[in-house]
């Protein structure tokens, strides 16, 4: 197995209802079967115990916290748990982002464009901030941020779109910053994945039906289809991996080939 005896932080392990699978929960259900020891995070217990429930139907079990990552004292309180918990922290798989009364620059409220990169940088800073000195302290460990194809599309969503773009650059200076350390820091970019974050977002938001939606959203991808949520947790396990020793601020498009057509 190949996280055997690994201890990982996964923040944003809950989803959305849906008739898929999120991200989060099947990074979760991935890194079980390889052997990694969970500490789970979302901002609502009800959504971790769904994906705690899932891995016990399989025979794991995990340690799930209640955490919004954009409040530094939540952040602190994650890696305490986790290390008073299991004494280390090997991985964070940071899984967490948001977007929503996004738009063009003329139209943008202050307030979403705040709570967008409150979420999706700033807490990526902060959760990155607490997690290091603990990986310090072992010379070793692995940090993969959760991105979007969003950051070099021409999409409708600045707030979104500059929030992951700038999340790639904070990446990179970890990356660069942490080497010396044995710490690695990458970042999944991941383009039209079929989660119930994606589907029910967006036939709540225009009405449109579930099917059309995801005929409209593979259409735009080269290989004709949207990835599951499998095919991005597959990836995360090989960047947690010692397989991935000598990878480190990587920005790696998991998209069916869409950052070919917009990059």
């Amino acid at each position: 197995m190949r996280l055997e005896g690994k201890v990982a932080v996964i923040t944003g392990a809950g989803q959305t209802r849906g008739e898929s699978i999120g991200n989060g929960r099947a990074a979760a259900v991935l890194f079980a079967r390889e052997g990694a020891k969970l500490v789970l995070a979302n901002r609502t217990m009800v959504s971790l115990e769904a994906t705690r429930e899932l891995l016990r139907k399989e025979g794991f079990d995990a340690e799930c916290v209640v955490a919004d990552i954009s409040k530094e004292d939540d952040c602190a309180a994650l890696v305490k748990t986790a290390v008073s918990k299991f004494g280390r922290i090997d991985i964070l798989h940071n899984n967490v982002g948001i977007g929503g009364r996004d738009g063009d620059t003329v139209n943008i409220e202050k307030s979403a464009w705040d709570n967008i990169f409150n979420v999706n940088l700033d807490g990526a800073m902060l959760i990155s901030k607490h997690v290091l000195p603990v990986m310090r302290s072992q010379k070793s460990g692995s940090i993969t941020h959760v991105s979007s194809v969003a950051a070099i599309a021409s999409y409708p969503l600045i707030a979104y779109k500059t929030s992951k773009a700038a999340l790639h650059e904070f990446a990179r200076w970890v990356a660069f910053e942490n080497a010396p350390h044995n710490i690695r820091c990458n970042v999944l970019m991941l383009g039209l994945i079929d989660t119930p974050m994606a589907i029910e977002g967006y036939h709540q938001a225009t009405g449109t039906p579930r099917d059309t939606l995801r005929k409209q959203r593979d259409a735009q991808v080269p290989m004709g289809r949207m990835g599951k949520a499998w095919e991005t947790a597959n990836v995360a396990v090989f960047l947690a991996s010692d397989e991935a020793s000598y990878v480190t601020g990587a920005v790696i498009p998991v998209d069916g080939g869409l950052h070919t057509r917009v990059g």
